[in-house]
C-alpha cells in the first residue's frame, strides 16, 4: 500500500531575487534543466541564489499579461537554443520560475465597502502561515489539480490573488492590496505544468494570464487584468480610498495614467526582455525597437515629474528660482515627493513601481537617464506596503 507523499517545504522567492537572477550558469544548464520539474514544488527556487555570469541560459514556460513572448499555446515544448544570453519560453510571458506554493498571510478583515478607515488601524497586524497542496496523494497518482482543490475549499473571507513569483503584474496588484490594508493572500501558479490553463482558473479569467482576484468578502467576485483589478479594489475600498478620488476629474487623469502603463509601459518592458533573454535567436533591430520605446515612455513620465517639480518649486520656494537666478537642483523642495495626479500618491504612480523595479535588466538607468523617474520610484519602494508586497511574503 503506498504511502502518502510528504509535503515539502515552501521557499520563499520575492519578485527582486526573482528577476536580479535572471541567469543560470551555462556549465550547470544542463543539471538545472533535469532537476527542474524536482524543485517546482518544495526544494530551492532556481533563481533564490545563484552567482552566474551573465552569459547564461534556461529553460521556462509561463504565462501573463502583458506579452514578452509572442507564443501563448500552452506547451513546455523546448527549442534549440543557439544564443549564449538566452533563457527559452514557449508558453507567455514571465520566464522566470521559483517555488510555486500558495502563502496565506491574513492580515485584517475587510467586510464593507467602506472600511478603509477601520483597516487603518490594523495593517501592521500580519500574521503568516501558508498552505503547501501536495501535487499528488500518492507516488503513482497524477498530479492534483491544485487549482480545483482550492476553488473547492476556498477561504471565507479577504482576497485571493493568482500570481507568479516573478510576474510584476501580478506583484502591482499585491502592492495595491498592502497599500490598502486588505486581508488577502497569494496562490502563486505553477506556469510549467500549465497550471494557468486549468478550467478552473480559466473560469476566472478566460485570457490565461496572471494576475485574477477572487473576493471572497464580496459573493467570491472575480476580476481579471491588472489595471481592471486596481480599479475594482480602489472603488472596493471605498469614498475613503487614498489613492483615488471621488472628483470625475482625477480620476479621470489616473485612470489615463493606469491605462498608459498597462498598454505601453509594461507591454514594451516585456517584449524588450523577451528579445534580450528568451527569444531563441539574437535580433538586435527587435531589441533595440523595444528598448528605444521603453526610453520613449520613460521621457513621457520623466517630463510630467519634472514639470511638477518645477511647479513646486516655484509655488513654494523664493523669488530667486522664479527669477532663474538659482538652479532647480538648489531648491529645498528638489528631492520632495511629486505625483502624476495631485498632490498625493495615487494608484496612477503604485501602478509603474514593480516594472521600474526591474527595467535595469534591460540596460535602462533610472537613475542617470531619468533622474525624476528614479526619485519618484525610491520614494515608492521605501514605503513600508511596497516593500511588504515586494517580498513575496503575502
Amino acid at each position: 500500500m503506498s504511502q502518502q507523499t510528504p509535503k515539502k517545504p515552501v521557499v520563499v522567492s520575492n519578485l527582486s531575487s526573482a528577476l536580479a537572477n535572471i541567469h543560470i550558469s551555462s556549465q550547470n544548464q544542463n543539471q538545472q534543466s533535469s532537476q527542474y520539474h524536482n524543485t517546482q514544488y518544495g526544494g530551492q527556487s532556481m533563481f533564490t541564489s545563484n552567482n552566474s555570469s551573465s552569459n547564461n541560459n534556461n529553460n521556462n514556460s509561463n504565462g501573463s499579461n502583458h506579452h514578452m513572448n509572442n507564443s501563448s499555446n500552452g506547451s513546455s515544448n523546448n527549442v534549440p537554443n543557439n544564443n549564449p544570453n538566452h533563457i527559452h519560453n514557449s508558453n507567455g510571458i514571465n520566464h522566470m520560475n521559483g517555488n510555486l506554493i500558495p502563502n496565506q498571510y491574513p492580515i485584517i478583515n475587510n467586510n464593507s465597502n467602506n472600511a478603509f478607515v477601520q483597516r487603518q488601524d490594523s495593517r501592521s497586524q500580519f500574521l503568516t502561515s501558508s498552505i503547501d497542496i501536495p501535487m499528488s496523494q500518492t507516488p503513482d497518482e497524477p498530479p492534483l489539480d491544485r487549482i480545483a482543490l482550492y476553488r473547492k475549499n476556498p477561504p471565507t473571507e479577504g482576497i485571493s490573488l493568482f500570481s507568479h513569483r516573478s510576474a510584476p503584474n501580478g506583484f502591482k496588484i499585491a502592492v495595491v492590496l498592502s497599500e490598502l490594508g486588505f486581508k488577502y493572500k497569494t496562490f502563486y501558479l505553477d506556469f510549467k505544468r500549465n497550471e494557468q490553463r486549468s478550467p478552473y482558473y480559466l473560469s476566472m479569467n478566460p485570457n490565461a494570464r496572471v494576475p485574477a482576484i477572487i473576493d471572497h468578502d464580496n459573493n467570491d467576485h472575480t476580476v481579471w487584468e491588472s489595471g481592471s483589478i486596481i480599479i475594482y479594489l480602489c472603488q472596493r475600498a471605498g469614498r475613503d480610498c487614498p489613492i483615488w478620488s471621488d472628483d470625475i476629474c482625477e480620476q479621470s487623469s489616473i485612470t489615463s495614467w493606469l491605462f498608459f502603463q498597462a498598454s505601453g509601459h509594461a507591454p514594451m518592458i516585456g517584449q524588450a526582455l523577451h528579445f534580450k533573454y528568451f527569444h531563441p535567436e539574437r535580433i538586435n533591430s527587435a531589441l533595440e525597437r523595444y528598448v528605444n520605446e521603453v526610453r520613449r515612455i520613460y521621457g513621457v513620465v520623466e517630463m510630467r515629474l519634472a514639470e511638477l517639480r518645477e511647479q513646486m518649486i516655484m509655488e513654494m520656494d523664493d523669488e530667486s528660482f522664479s527669477l532663474g537666478t538659482s538652479a532647480l537642483s538648489e531648491s529645498k523642495y528638489f528631492a520632495d515627493p511629486v505625483w502624476l495626479v495631485g498632490n498625493r500618491l495615487t494608484a496612477a504612480d503604485l501602478s509603474f513601481v514593480t516594472w521600474n523595479h526591474v527595467v535595469d535588466r534591460i540596460d535602462i538607468d533610472l537613475k542617470n537617464e531619468f533622474p525624476e523617474v528614479f526619485k519618484w520610484t525610491q520614494i515608492m519602494l521605501s514605503r513600508p506596503s511596497v516593500k511588504r508586497a515586494l517580498s513575496g511574503l503575502e
